[in-house]
């Protein structure tokens, strides 16, 4: 009956509660933000940018003066009539508020750092490839020249035997 007590309580506290999901989540996240990351984007798919359109409501009064009706007789100018004129002008303003979608722009921003540091590693790797080959060249240049150098002087020595020979010093 022990045995079985004992199994069961090293179960039931081994289970996979929220508290450890978060952890191992946290553990993730700061050791391979990748992987959270592309979960989050494919999970929840998200339009690129979220656009949020609030309307605002403003009224506007102005009132004029327009219209005068006047009499006028010998020197006296009377008004005998006035129009005021009420305008009232609803404006509708839309407030535009744009909403990053972060998890997206941080996956990509991984993906270009991995690009970057990819690339910096081939310019490095072709800097040491190009400094071989620039080695070897001059080594084959000084070669190529004491090749050259050689022949010459092997075919002056046989070309000052034969002249001197055909004019008898030598024998």
């Amino acid at each position: 009956m022990k045995k079985w007590a004992f199994i069961l309580l090293i179960g039931l506290a081994s289970c996979y509660t929220e508290k450890k999901a978060k952890q191992q989540f946290n553990k993730a996240v700061l050791s391979y933000p990748r992987i959270p990351l592309d979960y989050c984007a494919a999970e929840f798919p998200d339009k690129p940018d979220s656009v949020i359109v609030y309307e605002t409501k403003t009224d506007t009064l102005w009132e004029l003066l327009q219209f005068y009706d006047t009499t006028s007789t010998n020197d006296t100018i009377k008004i005998t009539d006035h129009k005021t004129k009420v305008i009232t002008k609803t404006i509708w303003r839309d407030s535009i508020i744009y909403r990053e979608n972060k998890a997206e722009s941080q996956r990509v921003q991984l993906a270009l750092n991995d690009c970057q540091n990819n690339n910096n590693v081939l310019l490095a790797k072709l800097d040491a490839v190009e400094k071989d080959r620039d080695k070897w060249k001059g080594i084959a240049r000084k070669k190529g020249w004491m090749f050259w150098g050689l022949i010459f002087l092997v075919i002056g020595a046989v070309g000052t035997r034969i002249y001197l020979k055909s004019k008898s010093i030598l024998k």
